[in-house]
């Protein structure tokens, strides 16, 4: 064989390798944009300094939401952060919960004329701070709760820590209905009750 057509074709070797080389970091770099315009079209909105009022069906307030900021997903999830609900009961706020983050996510709606149903879930330090019916201070802890804002309900499966004047409990899960003012504890309940003398 000639040292041309040796020259030939190991150039010809050299060019499709240059080329498939070419070709595959160019399908890497499409592949990647694609993916990154998929991630950038999931969010919808973005907005800081949130502060919303949310009526029911009476016009009556409902509860009030703040947040540091949120951001607003296509899907119809919004994560927010540093939230603050304020729950109202007769025109009078009668809960604020904090934490660190949350997500609110829309309920199924089954009919067009029910309010949007939506489900908060917050994570981090979720503090509640509230009034028993008896005007009696109510601080509850956890790391998260699920709630659901209309309804007034209020779920977790994580250690919850309930305090008030004079009872202290903890326990593993808690369901309370802030409207009926009934709280249940789930499981490994420890507490103790003081009395109050006159």
């Amino acid at each position: 064989m000639s040292k041309t057509i040796t020259i030939s074709i190991a150039s010809l070797i050299t060019v499709a390798l240059i080329l498939s080389i070419f070709d595959r970091s160019r399908m890497d770099y499409s592949e990647l944009e694609e993916e990154s315009e998929f991630i950038t079209s999931e969010v919808e909105a973005y907005s800081e300094g949130i502060n919303s009022i949310l009526y029911d069906q009476n016009g009556e307030i409902s509860y009030t939401l703040r947040a540091d900021n949120q951001t607003h997903f296509k899907d119809g999830n919004t994560k927010i952060e540093n939230p603050l609900i304020r729950l109202f009961q007769n025109k009078a706020p009668r809960w604020n919960i904090v934490a660190n983050e949350g997500e609110l996510m829309p309920s199924i709606k089954y009919f067009p004329s029910v309010l949007e149903e939506k489900t908060l879930k917050l994570s981090g330090n979720v503090e509640l701070l509230g009034l028993d019916k008896f005007g009696n201070r109510v601080f509850i802890t956890t790391e998260l709760l699920e709630i659901d804002p209309i309804s007034e309900t209020l779920k977790t499966d994580r250690r919850v820590e309930y305090e008030t004047t004079n009872i202290q409990h903890s326990s593993v899960g808690m369901f309370a209905n802030l409207k009926d003012e009934n709280i249940m504890f789930d499981k490994n309940v420890r507490g103790f009750y003081e009395k109050i003398s006159n």
